[in-house]
Parts: structure tokens; sequence; C-alpha cells
């Protein structure tokens, strides 16, 4: 306010100030007001009385009560400020439905939302990204976890053809020392070790 004039400088003669407050909740002291846009002015606290209420003002706007009007039942003066509202209310990509349905031509409301437009894509944008950053990483994971599988499978299976082979070379010399054939037997199926495979040790003993 003091930069608007001159110390000295008659009040009257400074520009209006005017505050205005755009709500997405009701104030409970406007509670008995039912129009969306309530008009307050200064006052002395103790008398009540207006304080430079002609030079000083704030508005209050609860967008909440907009839902029990719709602009053609507005006064005129009113409709701009429901147009701003209409779209500062609106998801982006809903405005251009909004400004149809509600005949926006204001080339001030009209530019309101094309600003919003312009702010919001560089979050798009980042949102994007940020999503495909998390989608290269869970496939990073992915292929991780299935190169460990398949070395924790290679491994096992490495480590089952040597406990194969090992169990292969205790039945050879079991067979080479005479060993009962109910012991070879059993030696042959807690290796998991076929017949037709013990046939072949059998002759491999023999030929040596």
């Amino acid at each position: 306010m003091r930069n608007q004039f001159e110390v000295g400088d008659d009040y009257t003669e400074a520009p209006d100030v005017i505050g205005v407050n755009i709500l997405g909740f009701r104030l409970p002291e406007l509670a008995n007001d039912k129009i969306f846009c309530s008009r307050i002015v200064r006052a002395n606290y103790d008398t009540r009385e207006t304080f430079l209420a002609d030079k000083y003002s704030d508005y209050f706007v609860e967008t909440p009560k907009m839902g029990a009007w719709t602009k053609a039942a507005l006064p005129e003066q009113y409709h701009e400020l429901w147009d701003f509202c209409s779209i500062i209310q609106a998801k982006i990509k809903d405005q251009e439905r909004v400004i149809q349905m509600e005949a926006i031509t204001n080339p001030l409301v009209l530019e309101l939302a094309d600003e919003a437009q312009k702010a919001v894509a560089p979050s798009e944008f980042v949102n994007a990204t940020l999503n495909r950053k998390s989608e290269l990483e869970q496939l990073s994971d992915y292929v991780v976890k299935q190169q460990r599988k398949a070395a924790k499978e290679a491994a096992e299976t490495a480590a089952e053809k040597a406990s194969k082979k090992t169990a292969e070379e205790m039945i050879i010399t079991a067979l080479r020392n005479n060993f009962a054939a109910a012991a070879v037997e059993t030696m042959r199926q807690s290796a998991g070790i076929t017949e037709a495979r013990l046939a072949e040790l059998k002759q491999q003993v023999q030929m040596a």
C-alpha cells in the first residue's frame, strides 16, 4: 500500500487495494453468505465501524459454494470471476470441456488456461521420465534375478553331475573289489543311476 503514494499524499488519491482469496473450502465466518464471492472490508475491532472501506477490501471466493449455482443464474458482474474459478478448479485434461460447457470467451481466462497447460506439461514429462526410469529399474532387477537363478541352477547341475560322477567311481571301485550285488544296487539307487548305466559300468570293469 505504501508504495502507491508518497508520504503526505491524500489517501483518497491512492489506488484502490483489493485482495482476492480463492479458497477450496468454506469459511465458517461466511457460512451465512450464500453467494460464492464475499467482499470483506476493514473495520475497527472494538466499534465494528468500517475503516477506509472504499479503498481497501478483500474478496473471498469459496469455490465449494459454486456447486449451488450456475453462471446463468448469477448476475453478470460475477460471470468473469466464475469463468476464472471454473478454470482454476478444472483438471488440466478437463479444461477444454469446461471452456465449451461454460461458453468461456474471455481472452484473459483463456490465457490462464493456456498458461496452466504450459506449466503442467513439464511435470507430465518428468512423471513420464520417472515412470520410464522405474520400469527400466524393474526390468534391470528382473534380469539380475534371472541371471542369478540361471547361475544357481547351473551350479546345482554341475554339482549334481560331479556327485553322480563320484558315485559312478565308487560303484566301479565296488565292482572291482567284488562287493555284494545288493550293496552295489543300493549305491546305484542312492545315486540315481539307471540300470542301463550300471551295466555300462560293469562292462568297463570287465574290459579294464
